[in-house]
C-alpha cells in the first residue's frame, strides 16, 4: 500500500539507476556522473519531442516511414539465462524490430506493481519497447550513438597509458527518454523492469524505493 502514496522516482533519479548499471560506472568522476545522465536525457527528449509534432504517438507509422521491419515473435526471447523482450538488428541491407509478446505480456501484468491505478494494454507496453528500439535505429542511421557523443573516462590506466572509453549506458537512459516522451508515458519505462523484478521475487517493493533513495542522494551530492 505504501507505493500507491510514494511520488514516482524522476526522470533524472531513474536515469541515475540505469548508469550504475554501466560497467565502467566506477571510473565515472562523481562530478560527471549527472552529465551522463542529464545529456542523454535532453538528447532523447528533443527527438522524441520532434517525432511527436509529425505523428503523434504513432511509433508504427515512424516505423514504417522509416522502412523498419516490425516482427511479433509469439515465444519468449532467451538466451542462456538472459530474457529479450525487443531486440533490432540494423544494417544497410535491412533493419528490423523483433518484440516477443509472452514477455511483453508478462511486464504488462505486473506494471501495477509500481504503478497502481494505472494499467498498460499490451499495445502500450509493445510501443514502449518499439519505441525505445527506433530510437537506437536513429542512433545507427543519422544521430551517432549517444555514448559516442558523449565525453569518453578514462577506463583504465597503465604507467604512463590512458586508455579512454565511452558510457555505453547512455545510449539506453537516451531509448528510455525518447519511449517516455514520444508516447507520453508517466516515467521512464526502466521503472517497468523494476516492477517485473518485485513481481518475479528478485527485488523487494522496499529495496527499490531504498535504491531510488540512494540514486537521488547521488545526484544531489554529485
Amino acid at each position: 500500500m505504501k507505493t500507491a502514496t510514494r511520488t514516482l522516482p524522476s526522470d533524472q533519479v531513474l536515469g541515475y539507476a540505469e548508469l550504475k548499471n554501466d560497467l565502467l560506472f566506477h571510473r565515472i568522476p562523481c562530478s560527471k556522473r549527472r552529465y551522463y545522465v542529464e545529456r542523454p536525457l535532453s538528447i532523447g527528449r528533443e527527438k522524441a519531442l520532434e517525432y511527436k509534432a509529425r505523428y503523434g504517438t504513432d511509433v508504427g507509422a515512424i516505423c514504417r516511414d522509416r522502412g523498419i521491419r516490425v516482427s511479433l515473435n509469439e515465444r519468449q526471447g532467451t538466451v542462456g539465462q538472459i530474457r529479450f523482450r525487443a531486440q533490432i538488428e540494423l544494417s544497410s541491407q535491412e533493419r528490423v524490430i523483433t518484440l516477443y509478446k509472452s514477455s511483453m505480456e508478462e511486464l504488462r501484468q505486473c506494471a501495477g506493481v509500481l504503478l497502481p491505478g494505472r494499467s498498460f494494454s499490451l499495445q502500450e507496453v509493445t510501443d514502449i519497447h518499439l519505441a525505445h528500439e527506433l530510437f537506437h535505429d536513429l542512433e545507427f542511421t543519422e544521430l551517432g550513438y549517444t555514448n559516442k557523443r558523449l565525453d569518453d573516462i578514462s577506463s583504465l590506466s597503465l604507467g604512463p597509458l590512458r586508455i579512454r572509453a565511452s558510457v555505453a549506458k547512455t545510449s539506453e537512459i537516451a531509448a528510455h527518454a525518447f519511449s517516455c516522451y514520444l508516447l507520453g508515458l508517466p516515467c521512464l519505462p526502466n521503472l517497468l523492469d523494476y516492477a517485473y523484478m518485485i513481481h518475479s521475487g528478485t527485488l523487494t517493493a522496499a529495496g527499490f524505493w531504498q535504491e531510488m533513495e540512494r540514486c537521488s542522494e547521488a545526484l544531489e551530492n554529485g
